[in-house]
């Protein structure tokens, strides 16, 4: 069989999937059961289980990302799903996203928490506020912080909150430990981001905290910026670029 044949074929069994998941049955007791001891077993953290818009396959949430499920559950899937009949818009990006909104509505608001142990770099003719979320292995976080200079002298104060991308058992994390404890922050955030070693120093902290504010806030790499009304930025953006977005706003 040809190539071609195959994937006119695939594409036909996808096309004879896709339904409406308002003609989908809802999740029984019984697969919601089976599925969260399935998925358990894989450690997976299930925040939910839903109707999926393939029939046979069920969709579940997991720490803001999505995954697919058979019901008896013998098959997992990661991966998206296309609407082909409505210009292969992607299901799962969209629902990806939807998620993402919810969670930053959420838990957006549990930022002003953490002010009094953000290490801030304030404009002096302040105009905006941007809450960042770092790791100082990043190497665009280390490009950001770079030219933190074009960022204030354009009125834009940065607030650095720790986000450690390997979690409570990478270096990172211990270097930012370090940053945080230290009697100069500030000083010890500009040497931890030019790759200089600091003082390795701890004290009581709240970093692996910061940490998870951010994976509840849907953060899956670094730098993210945060705006004042809550919108997420990720990646790296130069301060001219970034001013344009906030005057957009405006």
């Amino acid at each position: 069989m040809s190539i071609l044949s195959v994937k006119k074929q695939f594409a036909a069994v996808i096309v004879g999937m896709l339904m409406t998941s308002s003609s989908f049955a809802a999740v029984s007791e019984e697969v919601n059961a089976l599925l969260n001891q399935k998925l358990q077993a894989l450690r997976v953290n299930v925040q939910a289980i839903n109707e999926s818009p393939v029939k046979g396959l069920y969709e579940v949430v997991s720490d803001g990302a999505i995954y697919y499920v058979s019901e008896d559950g013998k098959f997992l899937i990661n991966g998206s799903i296309y609407d082909i009949d409505n210009g292969m818009q992607n299901l799962t990006s969209n629902k990806v996203e939807e998620l993402r909104r919810a969670n930053t509505e959420k838990y957006f608001v549990k930022i002003k928490e953490f002010e009094k142990d953000m290490i801030v770099y304030k404009a002096d003719n302040e105009k905006y506020v941007i809450t960042a979320f770092t790791d100082t292995s990043c190497a665009y976080c280390q490009k950001l912080h770079s030219e933190m200079a074009d960022y204030n002298k354009a009125g834009i104060t940065i607030r650095y909150l720790a986000f450690p991308r390997g979690g409570k058992n990478s270096s990172a994390y211990n270097k930012m430990v370090s940053v945080w404890c230290s009697d100069d922050p500030n000083a010890a955030m500009d040497q931890a981001k030019k790759r200089r070693s600091i003082k390795s120093v701890s004290c009581e902290n709240n970093v692996i905290d910061q940490y998870n504010l951010g994976v509840a806030l849907g953060i899956t790499g670094t730098p993210t910026l945060f705006l004042e009304d809550g919108t997420a930025m990720p990646g790296y953006l130069p301060a001219d670029r970034l001013l344009q977005v906030l005057q957009q706003k405006n």
